[in-house]
């Protein structure tokens, strides 16, 4: 299983790049990279706006985890769709993905494992933080070709709104809070 990380928009919101915020001694990146390599045997990261930064972190952790790579995503301004579908064509149809996002900092590797432990080969798990979907997002290689034509700012939401018969939902009692705007960042003290 290949986790997939995407970290390619530009935090307009924020107004920072938020891939690059240090929460609990390491950055948001750093913290997800960790997290996949919890469950993963490799991990693809997903760049595009803040490049120079972001792959330094990459390229550190490289010495330590040998199996991370990078892929640029061209077109990251159109939205996370355009970096799920380079990410997804960038690694082996024939394997299974674990999607992440770098900006959710009350994942634990806990949530990783349950996740993991429903693995199917025919249904994707999808996390539920107190009724909320959100990655991460377990995709067997039986499902990846639905992504094919996936692009532009096609999240996942699309997907497990579009085939409920598709996925399990896995819930988990955690409120779900990212960091998306300042004070997402304040909560998190970062």
């Amino acid at each position: 299983m290949t986790g997939l990380i995407l970290a390619a928009g530009a935090s307009s919101r924020l107004g920072e790049a938020k891939q690059v915020l240090v929460y609990q001694g390491q950055s948001l990146l750093e913290r997800s990279i960790r997290l996949a390599f919890s469950v993963c045997q490799e991990v693809l990261v997903c760049l595009g706006a803040e490049v120079e930064q972001t792959t330094k972190i990459i390229e550190k952790l490289q010495k330590e985890f040998p199996a991370l790579s990078y892929v640029l995503v061209e077109r990251w301004e159109k939205g996370m769709g355009e970096s799920l579908s380079v990410g997804l064509k960038t690694i082996p149809a024939e394997k299974a993905v674990l999607v992440l996002l770098c900006d959710l900092p009350f994942l634990t590797n806990a949530h990783m494992k349950n996740i993991i432990s429903l693995a199917n080969p025919d249904r994707a798990i999808v996390a539920s933080f107190q009724g909320v979907n959100s990655p991460p997002v377990y995709i067997p290689s039986s499902l990846r070709h639905l992504f094919n034509r996936w692009g532009g700012d096609q999240g996942l939401g699309k997907f497990w709104r579009q085939n409920p018969m598709l996925c399990e939902i896995i819930h988990f009692s955690d409120k779900f809070r990212d960091v998306d705007v300042p004070e997402d960042r304040e909560y998190w003290g970062i």
